[in-house]
């Protein structure tokens, strides 16, 4: 990657960010309040999105410039185009929305369509109560949703809805609120790419408001069956993921007699981590299979695990650490040589556990070269860092971006096209998962390093080489670089961290950063698997919260 392509990128995302700014600050978040001009809107919205079919989700931006034009193209007034971007979102995401079952979906309902001089209900910590006074237009849209199997909630503001959104205990959201609150919303639907629908309040002043019930009975009703959209609940995943890792089906999955050796595998397997190799391998392998296999999934997950487990043995080993998840490591318990030969075991269960599996020799086939592959690719990337820590060498920008490549990228491209292979993926879908695999891998390790550094000398262990300081020494002159380097080698904390903040490198890095998350989402973008592209937006929402 050459560096005046990466300032490039930072100089246009700080562009793009006053772009933002400019088109949020300018927006009047109006609505018509006329029914005739509103439903003439929507339709006319509607009608749009069925000629020139969009895929969400979508971003801000593109719903400001998806309204912008259809604002012009019918003369609407320009105070009316927040309310056109909303109506925007609703018809991108409508044939999904419509897909959910109802007891998959949530309504929620502000807190201001109360009657404020007769209610009597109650609150507690996720909103109001309703006694079913009759007093107000609460209580009948309650039990109609319902009725149907919604989970319906009176909330004010968008705490609640952010955190029911974050849980993923949803799948559809049909939010009925304010213009400056359906705005809010929006941030966290589109974060978390979970389905969803505004439906604006007709008065505002968050007290004794009105909503369009026939509105909010149109969306709370519609649904069709489509076989095309197949949402992937992730909640589920990781579920299904974390219940294959019990003693008792280790020791059927192993054969295992139960002799020291295999106890110190299992014992490793067990150990905790977030088991995130498997729900990758399984959600992947959910995404394309059309029906699940126990059995198939019990043996997937297990033998990403393994590979994992084996490189942290191992790793652990080469990096002379002691402590895994706050226990003794392998080798520290038992001796290198018996953690080596552990971590040996590990792999080889890994690569049984798919050769063994009831699948076609031809998929078993694509499987084994997809190991092998991430195997090598793997070795190479921490042979590499081994020997710039050996060295007490600071690796250049591009060959840290190099090693994070080969050795997490890699990582997750195994779990990611292990579980889509046995799926039955076509190979533009491998091709596309190989990519997304680049990009969340590398942006992974980039924030796991932006984690070390906190601005105050930070965690960073100058032992290893970290982009910080890869990013830091490249825009050095050598006489400087000298320095660093040498202070690297000295450790001395003082002088590099001064620099960090003399040239501003946790910046340049978030903005690094936050490129590769930007191809990563564009990626996603491409598949025509829609449950998977969805699934693949919520997982960076999640693991990249703060930076999206």
């Amino acid at each position: 990657m050459q560096k005046e392509g990466l300032f490039l990128a930072l100089v246009r995302m700080a562009e793009q960010n006053i772009v933002d700014t400019i088109m949020t600050n300018r927006l009047i978040l109006a609505l018509p309040q006329e029914v005739v001009v509103r439903n003439q809107i929507r339709n006319r919205v509607d009608a749009h999105f069925q000629d020139h079919e969009t895929w969400p989700p979508v971003s801000y931006e593109q719903l400001f410039r998806f309204a912008e034009k259809l604002v012009v193209k019918y003369d609407w007034k320009s105070e009316y185009h927040a309310f056109v971007m909303l109506c925007c979102g609703n018809a991108i995401w409508r044939r999904i929305v419509g897909a959910v079952p109802f007891n998959r979906r949530i309504l929620l309902l502000p807190q201001c369509l109360k009657n404020s001089n007769h209610c009597k209900a109650e609150m507690d910590q996720m909103g109001l109560l309703c006694n079913d006074c009759g007093k107000c237009s609460i209580p009948a849209i309650i039990h109609e949703a319902e009725n149907l199997g919604y989970l319906a909630l009176v909330t004010e503001g968008t705490t609640i809805t952010t955190r029911l959104i974050e849980s993923g205990k949803v799948d559809a959201v049909i939010g009925v609120g304010c213009m400056e609150v359906l705005q809010k919303m929006f941030a966290s639907v589109n974060k978390y790419a979970v389905p969803g629908i505004g439906i604006p309040l007709l008065s505002c002043g968050c007290v004794d408001t009105k909503a369009d019930l026939f509105w909010v009975k149109q969306e709370l009703y519609h649904f069709h069956e489509d076989r095309d959209i197949r949402l992937l609940n992730l909640n589920h995943i990781k579920s299904k993921a974390s219940s294959v890792f019990g003693e008792e089906q280790l020791h059927r999955a192993f054969f295992s007699d139960r002799n020291i050796t295999e106890k110190i595998v299992i014992d490793s397997v067990l150990s905790g981590g977030q088991r995130l190799r498997p729900f990758i391998a399984i959600l992947a392998y959910e995404a394309f299979c059309h029906l699940s296999d126990q059995e198939l999934v019990n043996r997937l997950a297990l033998s990403v695990e393994c590979f994992h487990k084996a490189s942290l043995i191992h790793d652990d080993i080469e990096d002379n650490d002691h402590l895994r998840y706050g226990k003794q490591t392998i080798h520290a318990q038992y001796g290198v040589a018996v953690a080596i030969n552990a971590g040996d075991l590990l792999i080889g269960e890994g690569y049984r556990l798919i050769a063994e599996s009831d699948l076609p020799p031809d998929v078993i086939l694509a499987c084994m070269k997809i190991i092998a592959t991430g195997h090598r690719a793997m070795t190479l990337g921490q042979g590499a860092e081994l020997l710039a820590m050996e060295g007490k060498q600071i690796l250049s920008l591009e060959e840290i971006l190099g090693v994070f490549e080969h050795k997490t990228s890699s990582a997750l491209r195994v779990s990611f096209l292990l579980g889509a292979t046995i799926g039955g993926a076509d190979k533009d879908s491998l091709d596309q998962l190989s990519r997304f695999s680049h990009f969340l891998g590398v942006a992974y390790q980039i924030r796991d390093d932006l984690l070390d550094y906190q601005g105050n000398q930070g965690d960073i262990q100058l032992r290893k080489t970290s982009i910080l300081l890869s990013f830091l020494c490249d825009q050095l002159n050598s006489n400087e670089r000298m320095l660093v380097e040498q202070a690297y080698r000295e450790g001395d904390h003082k002088l590099i961290f001064t620099r960090f903040g003399d040239y501003k490198t946790k910046e340049k890095t978030i903005g690094l950063l936050h490129q590769y998350l930007g191809e990563a989402k564009s990626t996603a973008d491409k598949f025509t698997n829609q449950g998977l592209k969805l699934a693949l937006h919520e997982i960076l929402g999640k693991i990249f919260n703060e930076y999206l």
